[in-house]
């Protein structure tokens, strides 16, 4: 089966600090979990900052998701759904050369934004295969 790697960088709002966005990406996370995909993550970096012991690290507020295409509409309605449930947030998906994001716009504009990423992306032939609604 095919998989993709979709990056969905996580804004909690324009004043969260470091513990909100934590927060906030653990739960996008567990509902992204409920879907049918592969794997949930942090982002990592192999660049460390100056002085810094070795490791990987995570990049805060970045998660990646291994997934098949079937299920990307259903991730995509998982984030919109997020996003609407407090005041700031948004999301920016990343799926190849291709992003989308998820912010406070009118319905009908967000929802053409969608489609359209869908279309590009190969996300909006495919049924939508989660099991519970967003």
């Amino acid at each position: 089966m095919d998989t993709a790697r979709l990056r969905i960088a996580v804004i909690a709002g324009p004043d969260a600090d470091e513990k909100e966005r934590v927060e906030a990406s653990r739960q996008l996370r567990e509902m992204l979990l409920r879907q049918r995909v592969e794997q949930v993550g942090p982002a990592g970096t192999k660049t460390a900052p100056s002085g810094s012991k070795a490791g990987d690290l995570v990049v805060v507020g970045t998660l990646i998701v291994t997934l098949a295409p079937a299920v990307l509409k259903a991730v995509v309605a998982t984030v919109q759904a997020w996003s609407e449930r407090a005041a700031g947030r948004s999301a920016l998906l990343v799926l190849g050369e291709d992003s989308l994001e998820l912010n406070g716009l009118s319905g009908r504009e967000q929802q053409r934004l969608i489609d359209g990423f869908l279309e590009r992306t190969g996300g909006g032939a495919e049924q939508d295969a989660s099991d519970e609604p967003a």
